[in-house]
């Protein structure tokens, strides 16, 4: 159980308590980017798998397109990447508190449900734009989840080099290049091998 879903559920039972309801929108953005690494890590697996299968001869395969927050997202007329998460996250927050019967308790105390408003109890539900200069938003080539609209997914630099090194890899296999994309060395990936593959495949079951 997250720790979302701990305060949620101490909501639930003990009724509204101003601390716990305040941790709320860090908490749900935590649990956000932890959902996005895992259908991310999942994606990975089914890449490496491809590559390792795929008769081609490139050096360096292309999993996705990768973008980041930049000094045009700072200013108040940009829609860029930061515009983007932060509309994302407080639709999906907003979708969220409105459940019952959370919406009744946190109405109890105030709650704004403008869904155009960045506020929650009179505090912000995304921070500022330099709270997430390490956040990269990454758009694969292909998805198995939703093939048609090619979803994009949010993550911190830190947590897909994380991911990466997870599956086997090293930073030398690794080059990301912002607003380009993210390139993995071919020649590394069928160095995974055969066992290496069907473990990734275990995990996921």
């Amino acid at each position: 159980m997250t720790y979302f879903e701990k305060a949620k559920l101490y909501l639930i039972k003990c009724g509204f308590d101003n601390t716990v309801a305040l941790e709320l929108p860090n908490l749900f953005i935590e649990d956000y980017l932890s959902k996005e690494q895992e259908v991310l890590s999942i994606l990975f697996d089914v890449f490496i798998d491809y590559i390792y299968k795929a008769n081609n001869q490139k050096q360096l395969a292309n999993f996705g397109n990768v973008t980041c927050i930049n000094f045009q997202d700072m200013t108040d007329n940009y829609v860029g990447m930061y515009d983007s998460f932060k509309q994302e996250i407080i639709e999906q927050f907003k979708k969220y508190i409105m459940r019952q019967p959370l919406f009744d308790i946190l109405s109890e105390g105030g709650m704004i449900t403008n869904d155009k408003d960045n506020l929650f109890l009179g505090q912000k539900i995304v921070e500022s734009s330099e709270h997430y200069s390490d956040l990269l938003c990454l758009k694969p080539l292909f998805n198995i989840f939703d093939e048609k609209s090619q979803k994009s997914y949010f993550i911190r630099i830190n947590d897909l080099k994380n991911l990466l090194l997870s599956k086997g890899l090293s930073m030398e296999d690794i080059s990301i290049t912002m607003n380009e994309g993210l390139y993995i060395n071919r020649e590394a990936i069928l160095n995974l091998g055969a066992n290496n593959i069907k473990s990734n495949r275990s995990q996921k079951k």
